[in-house]
């Protein structure tokens, strides 16, 4: 189950290599944001969220170093 999982998260983009973690956030997102298939309203809404909360305090620091 847990290979299933994993098969699953890099056929949906979930799954985040340690080469590709390097990658800063913002410009991660915005390649992120160009993979969703989303109406024009909820594409906004993401941008939004992105600028506002995520990339000042994130953008520039590489996605590895994000933990819970």
């Amino acid at each position: 189950e847990y290979g299933l999982d994993r098969e699953s998260d890099v056929r949906n983009l979930r799954h985040v290599s340690r080469h590709s973690g390097r990658i800063a956030t913002k410009p991660w997102s915005l390649t992120w944001l160009s993979t969703l298939d989303l109406d024009p309203t909820s594409l906004n809404h993401y941008r939004k969220i992105l600028r506002a909360q995520i990339w000042p305090h994130w953008g520039s620091t590489p996605l590895v170093e994000i933990t819970t």
